[in-house]
Order: structure tokens, then C-alpha cells, then sequence
């Protein structure tokens, strides 16, 4: 939902924001210049959003061999529903786009504006030398700096009565702006601004950016052996004449910030405190921490591998993917896409070997990114090629009720030098290594009636508590479950658990099949503990997607 994004996306702006004020404290304190706390904020809260997915797909998966049992993501507890027909949450993710796309439309006008405005200013002001410094001069706009990749300073014709020393003093500070390259940073910050007006946080770290440039161009003209007190009252004289300009930085772009500025310029002259140092640094390492923590930049950054898997067997707002045996009809891929190619290293050394993945297709038939994980590799190398073929990768979406859903797949590659050389084919992975899937099989695997029943705990019964539980587990040839499989993806009460898991290993399967020979299979099987008026049953469903016009059991 593009609305808890957003949310994740200020919050964790708003902790930058705090994380630089304190290292700006610890920066003043020391005699530093405060920039780049706030400069390296507003970097990360927009690069951080817009570059993460990106780098999450680019990162290598471990390619070690992982059981079941323990690669599979752990999942929140909500019991089972239908699924919405049409979430309203899709619809509101489409209001939301819009009023976004208008206020950047509004704000890259009003920048445009601003852009064409400075420009007519410095066309129409004259050159001129003041004080050996060549300026531009203006009927009433400055003191300022105008331009960004040739800056020159803008000097008002009001301020040519000050007397020699107060107009270097001017004139130091605008150069000192030009120096520091303050115009790239306005223009910048500015353009982050308007790609996402909705981010209040980042306008606060704009304006504080804005505020700690100026008070250190302050500090710089001020080391010079300036008068404070002086330099002070000038800032006040240029704030009641001083017509403000956009995108320029200037000698008092704000009269709210006067203040702050002055009170920085006295501060700079108090002794240091070791403690006010160690207090602002301990406060910005939390707040950063607190910023990095997974809830918070794993939301910002897109879907990860754990979130991508279902919160809900079957989802009631459109959010979380299918599992496989919930949906009509599951996704198929699409036969020629994704160039899915066999590492050169790999080739070249004859090594053959497979992976196991998993990830989530959407509902247009795209792989969805930030959602691979590899559950089994025999080589990083082998990961890595998967990683890079699936977004290329097209295919028949899944569908419930006629409409296209997304699912949360798990797929085998095995890549084989036996038949071709140079592309690995996508197919069921060898029984002797690893579980099949559902759709990579010809006859599913089948529960021996009779066999693993589960017994209701007493204590629930007697309170009146029903409740279900989602096991995953490997079936193996002989038809028992394989030690150390199970995976608990959901369930309502841990004693609830517990009986699932008394019960599974005298359970009894018809093994699946492939060409008649029997091979492994990961099932997923859903355990529903109901009270009836007879009293208190188990139902054990096998986990293979509902037939239309069935519904699961409440």
C-alpha cells in the first residue's frame, strides 16, 4: 500500500532529521562546520527510498543448502478469510498516485518559475566592481547569489551608502557561498522538494540545511577577526531591506532565522563541554539506529523476502501474495522469456547444480522485486542467474474468481550441461536433492485416510477455542514426512501447534509422482480445530488449491 510506504518513508526521514540536528551539535561543539549532518540527511532520505530495491536485488543470496525447515520466513498469526473481490486499498493507492503526480506537476512549475525569474534578474542587473569584487547590480533584489553553474553575487544599490568595512563584510559573505558551492545544493534540495512534496520531514531537513549553510558562511567570514557584535546589527539592517529571493542563498534569506544565527555566532565562542559533545553523538547513533532498523528500512526500501509472504492464508485487502493451492489457477511462465544463462565459470568447470526459489509474481504477471529469496542452491553463482533472468521473466498470472491475483511461487532451475550447453533449463529439481512443488509433479501427494490424527487440546475444548494451523512439511517416497521439514506458517494458539506437531509423524502419504516414479513433495496443509454442536473436530485438508465454487471450512 503506497500509503504505509509514504508513512515509513517520513518516519524514517524524520529520524534522519533528528540523527543530523544532534551531529550537528556535536560538529558545532568541536569547531566544525554543521553542513554536512544535514546534507548527508537529505541525501540518504532520497536516495535511500529510491535506490534500495534496486541494490537489495544486486546483493548476492547465500547459495548454501538450506532445509525447509529453517528457510522459510516465520508468519503473524490472523485466521483464515476469503479474499475481497476489489480491496478498497488498491483504489485508494490510485487517489493517492494521482494527488502525488499533481503536487510534483505544481511544485517543477513553481521550481520552473523560479529558475525563469532569477534568470530576468541577472539579465537586467549591471556589472560592476565594488570594492575590487565583481558584482551584479540590482535596483532592489540582494544581497544574494545568483547562478548556479557560473555564480556571481547580486548587490543591491541600497546597500552601496554602508561604509567600506560593512560592505566587504557583504560582499565576503556572498563570495564565501560561491566558494562553498551553496547554489548546487539550493537547486538540488530544492528538485528533491518537489519529487516528493508529501514528505514533511524532508522539508524540515531542507530548511535546517538551508540554516546551518548560512552559519557557517557566518563562521568563515567571522574568523576573519570580525566584529560579532558588528557583523550582528548588519544582519539586522539587511533583514528589514532585503527583498527575498528563491533559489538564491543570501546573507539573511529568512528574518525567522536572524536569531538562530546570532545565537549560533555567540555560541561559537563558548569553551568546549566533552559532555555536550559525547550527549549530541549518542543521540545522533540512536536516532540513525533507529532509522537503519529493518521494521523501518525494510518498509521504506519495498516488499522484502519476508514480507512477501502472506500475513493471511488468503488475503482480504489485495496486500499479501496467494499461496499455491489457494488460487484457481496458478501461475505459469510464459515459454521464451527471461534469458535465464548459465555462469561461464560454472560452464567452463562442468558443474551442473540447481536452485530452489522463491518469490512473488503479481497480478499483470511480473515478477515483483525485493521479493526473491533462494530457499536452496548448490552455488552462488547459480543464485545470482536467477536473480538477474527474473525480472525479465513473463507469465500467466494467477487468478481467483475470474480476477488476476498475485502468489507467492516457488520454482525449481536446474542447470545441466547434458543437453545444453550454454542455457540452463528451468524444470522439477531431482528427487534425491530436493522437493518438488506442487505444479512441477503429475500425481500429487495424497494423505493415507486414518493415518496422524490430531487430537484437540483439552484445555482449548473445554474453553471453547477453535482455531487452525498452516504446516509446511516434505513428503518423502516412502510416504512419511521428512525429519526436521515442518515449517509452521501460521497458527492461532501454540498448544494448537503443538498437537500438529504430536500428530505429523504418524501421518501417512501416497507419495506424489513424476512419470510414474515416486519422488518428494513440499505440501503446505492447513489443520482446522472446529467446535460443533457434536462437539470438537479436526479437519485435515490436503494443500492443494480449491476447486471453484468450494470454500474452506470457518
Amino acid at each position: 500500500m503506497i500509503a504505509t510506504w509514504m508513512f515509513s518513508a517520513a518516519l524514517f526521514t524524520l529520524l534522519l532529521g533528528v540523527a543530523a540536528h544532534c551531529a550537528e551539535s556535536a560538529l558545532r561543539a568541536l569547531g566544525r562546520q554543521g553542513r554536512w549532518a544535514w546534507l548527508a540527511a537529505l541525501g540518504a532520505a532520497i536516495a535511500w527510498p529510491a535506490l534500495a530495491p534496486w541494490i537489495r536485488e544486486m546483493l548476492p543470496t547465500s547459495g548454501s543448502v538450506h532445509t525447509f525447515a529453517t528457510s522459510m520466513p516465520s508468519i503473524s498469526v490472523v485466521p483464515m478469510r476469503l479474499p475481497a473481490p476489489v480491496p478498497w486499498t488498491q483504489r485508494l493507492d490510485g487517489v493517492i498516485l494521482v494527488l502525488w503526480g499533481v503536487a510534483t506537476l505544481v511544485m517543477i512549475a513553481r521550481l520552473i518559475r523560479a529558475i525563469v525569474l532569477l534568470a530576468r534578474v541577472r539579465r537586467q542587473a549591471a556589472p560592476q566592481t565594488i570594492d575590487g569584487v565583481p558584482v551584479l547590480l540590482s535596483t532592489d533584489v540582494g544581497p544574494a547569489v545568483i547562478g548556479v553553474v557560473s555564480p556571481r553575487v547580486l548587490f543591491p544599490e541600497s546597500l552601496l551608502e554602508l561604509d567600506a568595512p560593512h560592505r566587504r563584510l557583504v560582499l565576503e559573505h556572498e563570495q564565501e557561498h560561491c566558494r562553498a558551492r551553496d547554489p548546487w545544493f539550493v537547486l538540488i534540495s530544492s528538485m528533491a522538494l518537489a519529487l516528493v512534496p508529501w514528505n514533511l520531514p524532508l522539508w524540515w531537513i531542507a530548511r535546517r540545511a538551508r540554516l546551518a549553510l548560512e552559519i557557517d558562511c557566518d563562521a568563515r567570514v567571522l574568523a576573519a577577526n570580525a566584529d560579532v557584535n558588528g557583523y550582528g546589527k548588519l544582519l539586522m539592517l539587511i533583514s528589514q531591506r532585503q527583498t527575498t529571493m528563491a533559489l538564491s542563498p543570501m546573507l539573511a534569506a529568512s528574518p525567522s532565522q536572524l536569531e538562530r544565527r546570532i545565537i549560533a555566532m555567540r555560541a561559537s565562542r563558548m569553551p568546549r563541554r566533552t559532555l555536550r559533545v559525547a550527549i549530541a553523538v549518542a543521540g545522533a547513533i540512536i536516532a540513525a539506529g533507529a532509522a537503519c532498523a529493518s521494521r523501518i528500512s525494510d518498509r521504506v526500501a519495498g516488499p522484502s523476502v519476508a514480507s512477501a509472504v502472506p500475513l493471511r492464508a488468503a488475503p482480504a485487502t489485495g496486500k499479501e501474495p496467494y499461496f499455491e493451492f489457494q488460487v484457481e489457477q496458478q501461475v505459469r511462465q510464459i515459454p521464451a522469456t527471461g534469458n535465464l544463462r548459465y555462469p561461464d565459470s560454472l560452464r567452463h568447470a562442468n558443474v551442473e547444480g540447481e536452485v530452489l526459489a522463491q518469490f512473488v509474481i503479481d497480478q499483470f504477471g511480473q515478477y515483483e522485486p525485493g521479493t526473491f529469496k533462494s530457499l536452496a542452491s548448490t552455488h552462488p553463482l547459480f543464485t545470482e542467474a536467477v536473480s538477474a533472468a527474473l525480472p525479465n521473466m513473463r507469465f500467466y498470472p494467477a487468478q481467483v474468481g475470474g480476477k488476476n491475483v498475485r502468489q507467492l511461487v516457488q520454482q525449481p532451475f536446474t542447470f545441466s550441461l547434458s543437453h545444453d550447453a550454454t542455457t540452463p533449463r528451468p524444470k522439477a529439481v531431482p528427487p534425491a536433492k530436493t522437493a518438488y512443488i506442487e505444479f512441477g509433479i503429475d500425481k500429487e501427494a495424497q494423505q493415507v485416510p486414518g493415518t496422524g490424527q490430531v487430537q484437540y487440546p483439552p484445555s482449548l475444548r473445554a474453553a471453547g477455542v477453535s482455531g487452525e494451523v498452516l504446516a509446511q512439511f516434505v513428503v518423502e517416497q516412502d510416504g512419511k514426512i521428512m525429519e526436521g521439514s515442518l515449517k509452521i506458517l501460521r497458527s492461532s494458539d501454540p498448544l494448537f501447534t503443538e498437537a500438529v506437531r504430536e500428530a505429523l509423524p504418524a501421518l501417512r502419504f501416497e507419495p506424489a509422482t513424476v512419470e510414474g516414479k515416486a519422488v518428494k513433495q513440499l505440501m503446505q496443509m492447513p489443520f482446522t480445530f472446529s467446535l460443533t454442536a457434536g462437539g470438537a473436530e479436526v479437519l485435515q485438508r490436503p494443500g492443494t488449491r480449491p476447486q471453484p465454487g468450494t470454500r474452506s471450512p470457518d
